[in-house]
């Protein structure tokens, strides 16, 4: 009896340890599962709590638009230091901000300018829209002094400018948008009585997808590279190609060994003016087909050159119907030179170059008495030497000329030749900021050998914003 007892005795003395780890193992099992249950749950309540944030995010522009009173806008120690509108964001190009939820830019800018204009003698419509007054138009530069009043002066801010632009990337290339208003419309000539009340007008307006263009801006005919800094942008010198219009217009760049070239074709809004036999010019308003206009630019470190044609159909339907097809040349540039001074030049030809070159001084084509259209041969350019005194000063002297070969029939009282010469002074202590000086001598002949000129003393202060 006492051998079996010791043997059982023996045997759990043995088997005591084993028994023990067993119990452990399962023990530390269960452990692992409490665990394993206690992760899980906290993994669930982060998710959730992390949702409930994401959502309180996208909802909050508009808490933060429905926030009017210090109630609804009180903010807790997170939104605080957490704000819910996300910031302004640059947009592609320089001066832009990026739409929110769109890859679109937007920029707007502009200045206002005002003007202060001095002419030894008066060439506004009796008055009414003052426009030769405000900008130089050869065609109005008075001939018979006794007609003009003289020493007459104006003041405006009719230059004011605003423009807005956007940049949008697509698939299809850049889609890019351009609108710019002034107050130059002369078919509301305001008041100057009380409140100089001007109203708006379209510059430019159009649409660019890739290398496609439609809508309204510089005629292709013109190169704007080319035009000089003047107080009177739009007057002087005369010889100018300078013309904006409706139009639809493709640009195709390529090379000729290492020089990019852009070649532009378009087709344009069409419009024939007349002189008739008593020397009055008509805009006739019956054309039928587009001015074709083709032109070749490039740029270069030592500055830009362009070559353009345009083909034309002038046409008049009235008492009898006529049409002549004609055409004009144009070589404009920008040649840099000594330093920061540069010269700029246009030149021009052709029997259809009338509306196109200065402030259409001459028509497109003159009418016999029997109502046919003679086409007019036209000379026209500018040459323009703009000098750098200092970081901040510089100045423009330029001279201009216009001449027709008018059909012998026309009436003494058309135009033959215009020129123009002028110097200004301009003075910028801002980038935002210009202030000007400009003195302009025209003068003007008719086909009778009648002629006259004009003195013309232009300040202007431009702030740009």
């Amino acid at each position: 009896m006492l051998n079996r007892i010791a043997i059982f005795t023996l045997l759990a003395f043995f088997l005591m340890p084993f028994a023990h780890a067993e119990e452990n193992l399962q023990q530390t099992v269960n452990d692992l599962r409490e665990q394993l249950k206690l992760l899980t749950a906290r993994m669930e309540a982060m998710e959730k709590k992390l949702e409930e944030k994401e959502l309180a995010a996208s909802a909050a522009p508009v808490q933060v638009a429905l926030a009017k009173t210090p109630q609804t806008a009180a903010a807790t120690p997170e939104t605080a230091q957490k704000p819910f509108a996300k910031p302004v964001e640059t947009g592609a190009t320089k001066g832009s901000i990026k739409i929110p939820g769109t890859d679109t830019s937007l920029a707007i800018g502009g200045f206002v300018k005002l003007d202060t204009i001095y002419n030894s003698q008066s060439t506004g419509d009796n008055g009414r829209t003052n426009q030769g007054d405000q900008w130089l138009v050869p065609g109005s530069i008075p001939v018979d002094d006794s007609q003009a009043e003289a020493n007459q002066i104006n003041f405006h801010a009719r230059s004011s400018r605003f423009w807005l632009k956007s940049f949008t990337p697509t698939r299809l290339g850049d889609l890019n948008t351009y609108l710019e208003m002034d107050f130059f419309a002369f078919q509301s000539p305001g008041d100057e009585r009380v409140s100089n009340s001007y109203a708006p007008r379209m510059r430019h307006a159009y649409g660019q997808l890739g290398r496609f263009l439609a809508g309204q801006t510089w005629t292709t005919f013109m190169d704007a590279q080319a035009l000089p800094e003047l107080n009177d942008f739009v007057g002087g010198p005369l010889g100018r190609i300078f013309v904006r219009q409706p139009q639809v217009r493709w640009t195709q760049p390529f090379m000729v060994g290492n020089n990019p070239i852009d070649w532009h074709v378009a087709l344009e809004s069409p419009e024939s003016t007349l002189t008739n036999a008593q020397g009055i010019r008509l805009t006739p308003d019956d054309d039928r087909a587009p001015d074709i206009v083709t032109r070749f630019s490039t740029t270069q470190p030592w500055g830009t050159l362009s070559l353009a044609a345009m083909a034309r159909d002038i046409r008049i339907a009235d008492k009898t119907t006529d049409s002549a097809f004609g055409g004009a040349v144009s070589l404009a540039g920008k040649i840099n030179a000594y330093g920061r001074d540069d010269v700029r030049f246009m030149l021009a030809y052709g029997n259809a170059l009338g509306r196109y070159s200065s402030n259409n001084l001459f028509n497109d084509a003159a009418l016999d008495a029997e109502g046919k259209i003679h086409l007019l041969d036209a000379y026209s350019g500018y040459l323009a030497y703009r000098h750098w005194w200092g970081q901040e000063w510089r100045s423009t002297v330029g001279y201009g000329f216009a001449y027709a070969d008018n059909p012998h029939f026309v009436p003494g009282t058309v135009s033959k030749w215009a020129q123009s010469g002028l110097i200004n002074l301009l003075w910028s202590p801002l980038l935002q900021t210009t202030f000007g000086l400009e003195y302009t001598y025209a003068m003007r002949e008719i086909e009778s050998g009648a002629n006259g000129d004009l003195h013309r003393v232009q300040f202007s202060a431009m702030f740009q914003f």
